[in-house]
């Protein structure tokens, strides 16, 4: 397992460079660069193909691996043009990850409208990823769903049952929906098959059985990033 850091919370405000500094500093080997959020990387999906080169050659110079771009895109929406809008948005993200070199984005499913059921919530996100997944095969880079929002381990289980693509992952993303019995043992041997990323959160005093998790990833032979 290796480390890398998310750019949500604590450098948001850094620069590449500083944020790059930072990390090869402290001993971590990738970054997952969270895009449209304004954050002093300044990666996005609007800049050019020089602007994109001066970021992996950043990255590449620090010694740090771009794992992933991350978005705030998600499926749920009744309205299915929005939906529509966030597939668009989510290929062009694509589009990024792939010039700098990354192997996923992640995605959310996120939310279960309410008076829809369930089941029709789940198929319409499997459905956008599906031609996500296809999308992707043409840039080598997987849209990845993280369990997240309202969508637990046995939501994303179930998406990814649907999607059925081999270019589609999962990301733990370390909740308390994740524990059952005092351990995360079932959720992560549900999701297992499709997991390529490990996302935590605060370590100290979280409640969250991170040494079980730790131990059931390396008893496992998981060999991902795992991003603070």
């Amino acid at each position: 397992m290796k480390l890398s850091w998310m750019t949500y919370g604590v450098l948001k405000g850094l620069s590449r460079q500083e944020l790059l500094d930072v990390l090869s500093e402290n001993g971590f080997e990738g970054v997952e660069f969270r895009t449209d959020a304004n954050h002093g990387h300044l990666v996005e999906a609007n800049i050019d193909t020089d602007a994109r080169k001066q970021v992996v050659a950043d990255c590449q110079a620090a010694g740090i691996k771009i794992v992933s771009v991350a978005t705030g895109n998600r499926y749920h929406d009744t309205d299915a043009a929005e939906v529509q809008g966030h597939i668009e948005e989510t290929k062009a993200r694509m589009d990024l990850a792939a010039d700098l070199g990354a192997p996923r984005v992640r995605v959310f499913g996120n939310n279960f409208p309410k008076d829809v059921p369930k089941e029709k919530t789940i198929a319409q996100v499997a459905e956008a990823l599906r031609e996500l997944c296809e999308y992707g095969t043409t840039r080598n880079v997987k849209p990845s769903l993280e369990l997240h929002g309202e969508f637990n381990w046995q939501d994303c289980h179930a998406v990814a049952k649907l999607v059925d693509h081999d270019n589609f992952g999962l990301i733990w993303n370390s909740t308390s929906h994740d524990v059952v019995d005092g351990s995360v043992e079932k959720a992560l041997d549900t999701v297992l098959p499709w997991l390529d990323h490990v996302h935590m959160h605060d370590l100290a005093g979280s409640g969250y059985p991170y040494r079980d998790l730790f131990r059931l990833l390396h008893q496992k032979g998981y060999e991902g990033y795992m991003s603070a």
